[in-house]
This record gives C-alpha cells, structure tokens and sequence, in this order.
C-alpha cells in the first residue's frame, strides 16, 4: 500500500516525516533517509496493529441551527441576471491580457 508522506527540514538541518492519512505517525531524523526509514517503520507499526473497517449507519446527523445552515433557497436566486456575463466577460479578459 502506498502512503503519502510529507518531508520537511527545518532551519537546523533536522528532517520531519509525517503521514497526513495516519493520526500521531511522524517522525524526526538527521537525513532525509534516515527520517523515511523510521516513517516506514512506523507506518509498519501502525497498521500492524490497526484495523480498518467501515461502518454503516442508520442514523442520519442532527440538523445544525439556523445559524450554520446552508441558505439552500438562495443558490441560484440570481442565475438569470444578465450582469453575470459582463462579469465573467470582465474575468476572461484581465486573464488573458495576463498571459500576454
């Protein structure tokens, strides 16, 4: 299985390993290799003790309050208004005079 590992140096020469996909898997080396051997190591480690499953459940999430629902009712309210156009118009323009 392939993982995505972000390497990292700070200003003192030091490397970092870390897995985005993976909670608390890191790890922190002199060089560059020596930090993606102990990644490796610990990715190992990891899923030598892990389980991954995927559960199906019957219940639906709450409804958020009115404040951080989505105003659903809104989108598209404005998909007819003819500035749109003068507006992308506008974009497509400034966009190509940059590549030039």
């Amino acid at each position: 299985m392939k993982y995505t590992v972000i390497l990292t140096e700070d200003n003192k020469g030091n490397f970092y390993a870390k897995v985005p996909s993976i909670p608390d898997c890191s790890a922190k080396a002199k060089t560059k290799n020596e930090a993606i051997n102990l990644i490796r190591n610990a990715i190992s480690k990891v899923m030598s003790r892990s389980e991954i499953i995927q559960l199906d459940l019957p219940t639906m999430p709450k409804s958020g309050s009115l404040l951080s629902e989505t105003p659903w009712e809104l989108f598209g309210a404005f998909k007819d208004t003819s500035d749109w156009s003068k507006l992308f118009d506008e974009i497509e323009i400034q966009r190509n005079n940059s590549l030039i």
